[in-house]
């Protein structure tokens, strides 16, 4: 009985103490993205030629309309590369309409990969490369929808010498169903709040986020190309690690790039977040087990559960809530998109934490139609088919 009720106490300590780490961090999170919101445009008037990539894998919600954006910048010189792997993806159709509409722009299409990469993302972009034209680069994803600003904006920091990359936030735009909404609030409520977070400390940024990077070709070309890449599964994580090794700043642009959210069901989201977090746990073990702290409610129902009082429990699952709340409204406003309904944050925690738990296990993921293994740190062990 003794025992029992001494375990009963640690569990119930452990939890408490862990749920008021995560208020504090809730705290945190909230201010960094309040002054996040409040950030102005850096542009330049300097627009050297750019080759935009934009590697390209089935049909996307909106991809039509994503593309469009690419090829229609405000932006004197630049050229749009867009690559499939295979003759028979769904999304060349689309890429060869926008070109065949938009005669005046300079698109090109590429199809192939390289079959030695194991990234399959980077073996379309080793292929693309063939066709750059020009010194400054953006890679960018498909699934995400830019205004005509967007490569005036994103490249601007590139003006300073001692700018190796520059990496752009996301904000997360779902479609109709509940597990695309779900995916959208990881990304504006969780994603890039810890993201600014981790910015707080002002240690140098030394990675890259995966929608949008720009940079030069002559440093890709110190860092041993794309061809470095090739063997991680975070490749812009790693992207922006191997420019700061060589003593280049990374920055962040005052871009936010929107990203389209369309899982067609819980468990595809569950998938497709797993492949984050286990990439996070790749790259920064240590910073991943800390994760935690950023699922409040969970935390709350936890410390609620193992508390011997009905009220403290109630207490804390209110303040959970309310905290979690707060900052989905914060950074509604911050990215300027509409919040998700209050009720919604509950499951998103849940879920978040599920994942969290999950993903401090397993060394596989699904990516692009391919199983992938992940050995040492995000390495991977084997070859990805393009599928």
């Amino acid at each position: 009985m003794g025992f029992w009720r001494s375990f009963n106490t640690v569990v119930s300590r452990t939890t408490e103490v862990a749920f008021v780490a995560s208020l504090g961090y809730m705290a945190v999170a909230i201010a960094c993205t309040v002054r996040f919101g409040r950030r102005t445009a850096d542009t330049s008037v300097a627009t050297p030629p750019v080759t935009l990539l934009v590697p390209l894998h089935g049909t996307e919600f909106s991809l039509e309309a994503n593309l469009r954006a690419f090829a229609t910048q405000e932006y004197p010189d630049y050229q749009l590369v867009l690559g499939v792997a295979r003759e028979n993806d769904d999304a060349l159709p689309f890429a060869r309409r926008l070109a065949a509409a938009l005669p005046r722009a300079t698109i090109d299409i590429a199809i192939g990969f390289e079959p030695s990469s194991r990234n399959p993302k980077l073996a379309n972009v080793l292929s693309m490369m063939r066709y750059a034209k020009h010194d400054v680069l953006v890679l960018a994803d498909s699934d995400t929808l830019v205004d005509p600003a967007y490569l005036r904006t994103v490249t601007a920091p590139l003006r300073d010498p001692n700018v190796g990359a520059v990496t752009a936030l996301f904000s997360g735009h779902p479609d109709a169903t509940f597990a695309s909404r779900l995916g959208a609030m990881f990304m504006n409520e969780q994603f890039i709040p810890a993201a600014l977070v981790e910015r707080l400390a002002g240690t140098p940024l030394r990675h890259c986020f995966g929608p949008t990077n720009a940079f030069r070709a002559e440093t890709l070309r110190a860092i041993g190309g794309f061809e470095a890449l090739a063997p991680h599964l975070a490749d812009d994580y790693m992207l922006g690690n191997f420019i700061a090794s060589r003593g280049l700043r990374v920055v962040i642009s005052s871009y936010v790039v929107k990203t389209t959210i369309s899982e067609r069901s819980v468990p595809a989201l569950f998938t497709h977040e797993l492949r984050w977090h286990r990439t996070i746990r790749g790259v920064r073990s240590r910073g991943y087990a800390g994760v935690f702290v950023t699922y409040p409610v969970s935390l709350a129902l936890l410390a609620a559960l193992a508390s011997r009082s009905r009220a403290r429990g109630a207490i804390m699952l209110a303040a959970a809530f309310a905290s979690r709340v707060v900052l989905a409204r914060v950074a509604a406003r911050a990215l300027d998109i509409a919040p998700a309904p209050a009720w919604m944050t509950v499951p998103r925690d849940l879920l978040g934490f599920a994942l969290w738990v999950w993903g401090l296990g397993g060394s596989s993921v699904r990516w692009r139609g391919a199983d992938l293994a992940i050995g040492d740190g995000d390495m991977l062990v084997e070859e990805s088919a393009v599928r």
